[in-house]
């Protein structure tokens, strides 16, 4: 790709301090075209934005706030207080006892309209970038959220609030939560309509400033394009690292900028380094950045930030090791094995009446039993048996273990629907509290898979440090797969995971497992 031009304008500019002119930066810098051209204002705010920096030696990080954050924050705040306000009118009415009982109608209807909106992605960029995929997620969480509510109230409230007639009222209920659902969807819609125009205006847009030229460099503009205008892209050559202040043979352009120069005429918010071959790059242009405020980040940490996985492909095992993660202390393995053992018999005793339906339902489709089992491996390659409501022929497996495809001829009619809704997986809560899995974790493999795998994909031992799980990292990021492809890619984000690993995030990950029950292929 050519480094030769620049979609913006760029002017010469007095650099106080350096006793020279800034040299007109357009045959360095090219600006990705997945971005909008800026706005003439814009343009002339950066220009007098970098003659004011020239004169400063430290550079304070621009504030770019996060589009899910603040659409978060929206939420919360829109949702909870119009429904604060209009309670506040209306609570007599209603009969509910007083204040303290408006307030705690009100609290736990914000709290699960907010957890539904976050289990059904509606925070993801996709959602934040696509009309559609909001409008479509927004009612469908909130319609999920007032079911929730309404057992909430009508079995709960009355053991806090013995003495409420209200809660006792099913009538009252339903009319308390088509208010509150009413509220979260009406401000639901206008905070994304604001965020949107937010976007529009670029106020959520980072200013990055990517050196290299060559195939890291194209990588790093493949994923530009898929962050929508939540990014601007700028790209420059690595000679701003070797050979800045040098002149140019046969140019109109009389030195070569440094690469402080051009984070500066450019109010970059990040440099990336994307060099393919970076010992002859130097080192103290980027320190000096670094030290005057500017984000110097390494093209390894950018791509796992941007794609949340670890690249194969791109993968060094010396910055895998020295950069931070892979970190499990014991009282973190403590809280997730109570969580586990706590949340999954929770699941089992939830989830009995579905079960036996299901059970009925397989009895009654295909002969054969109703559970299967297979081995699997978890922690420290331990082979164990896995439990599943049996969604196959029993002749499904006569010529020996081999990938399942989708539309799988051996799959029976119900077998797809249990697929599909991940009830076949229900048994697996027992493999939970007999501690052979956990409730996040990477999928488990059978044991010819997992020996092939490991022969042919490097690191794909590390899946083993921790517990196989029901739901995982990979499962609500990547669809369903079964080839060697899909397997890598899968791998990708368990090592993410592992590396990342917190309670915070399988937190998140249970909760947005919703969202893959609901929308399947909506998952990449």
């Amino acid at each position: 790709m050519s480094f030769d031009r620049v979609s913006q304008s760029g002017t010469n500019t007095e650099v106080s301090g350096l006793g020279k002119r800034l040299p007109d930066i357009d045959a360095f810098v090219r600006r990705s075209p997945a971005d909008d051209f800026p706005s003439a204002r814009q343009t002339r705010r950066r220009r007098q934005t970098a003659e004011k920096r020239s004169a400063e030696q430290r550079r304070y990080p621009r504030y770019v706030p996060s589009a899910n954050v603040a659409q978060a924050l929206f939420d919360l705040f829109m949702i909870g207080g119009t429904q604060l306000a209009v309670m506040s009118l209306i609570y007599r009415r209603l009969d509910l006892g007083g204040p303290i009982q408006a307030m705690s109608v009100i609290a736990i209807s914000t709290l699960i309209s907010m957890m539904f909106l976050y289990a059904t992605g509606c925070y993801r960029r996709d959602a934040l970038l696509s009309r559609a995929a909001a409008l479509s997620r927004v009612p469908t969480a909130l319609t999920i959220a007032g079911v929730m509510l309404f057992l909430i109230l009508h079995y709960g409230f009355p053991f806090v609030f013995p003495t409420a007639r209200v809660f006792l009222s099913i009538s009252r209920c339903v009319t308390i939560i088509l208010i509150g659902t009413s509220i979260a969807m009406a401000t639901a819609i206008l905070s994304r309509t604001i965020v949107r125009v937010l976007l529009h205006n670029e106020l959520f847009r980072r200013r990055i400033l990517v050196v290299g030229t060559g195939q890291r460099a194209r990588h790093v503009e493949e994923l530009s394009r898929a962050q929508g205008s939540l990014q601007e892209m700028h790209f420059v050559s690595e000679e701003v690292l070797t050979q800045a202040g040098t002149p140019r043979s046969n140019d109109r352009i009389s030195a070569i900028p440094s690469i402080g120069e051009l984070a500066d005429r450019l109010s970059a918010d990040e440099i990336v380094v994307a060099v393919d071959d970076r010992d002859r790059v130097a080192l103290d242009t980027l320190l000096s950045c670094k030290a005057r405020g500017i984000p110097v980040t390494e093209f390894n940490s950018f791509v796992e930030r941007q794609t949340g996985r670890i690249e194969m492909e791109w993968l060094e095992l010396n910055w895998l090791i020295h950069t931070p993660g892979f970190q499990f202390r014991l009282i973190d393995d403590v809280i997730k094995r109570f969580m586990d053992i706590t949340l999954s018999l929770t699941a089992i005793i939830v989830s009995l009446p579905v079960l036996l339906m299901a059970m009925v339902a397989i009895r009654l489709d295909s002969p054969g039993p109703i559970f299967y089992r297979q081995q699997r491996v978890t922690r420290g390659g331990r082979v164990f048996w896995l439990y599943k409501l049996r969604s196959m022929r029993t002749d499904a497996e006569q010529n020996g273990a081999k990938w399942a495809a989708k539309n799988d001829s051996r799959i029976t009619k119900v077998g797809m629907f249990l697929r599909q809704t991940r009830l076949d997986e229900i048994p697996q809560l027992l493999n939970i509290l007999k501690g052979d899995m956990a409730i996040v974790g990477p999928r488990p493999e059978r044991p010819v898979f997992v020996a092939e795998l490991s022969r042919q994909l490097r690191l794909y031992d590390l899946r083993h440090t921790v517990r196989a799980g029901l739901t995982g990292w990979a499962q609500i990021n990547y669809h369903y797969g079964a080839s060697f492809e899909d397997s890598q890619r899968k791998l990708e984000y368990d090592l993410f995971y592992i590396k990342n690993f917190s309670l915070l995030r399988d937190l998140g990950i249970m909760l947005q497992t919703l969202r893959v029950v609901l929308w399947p292929e909506g998952v990449h």
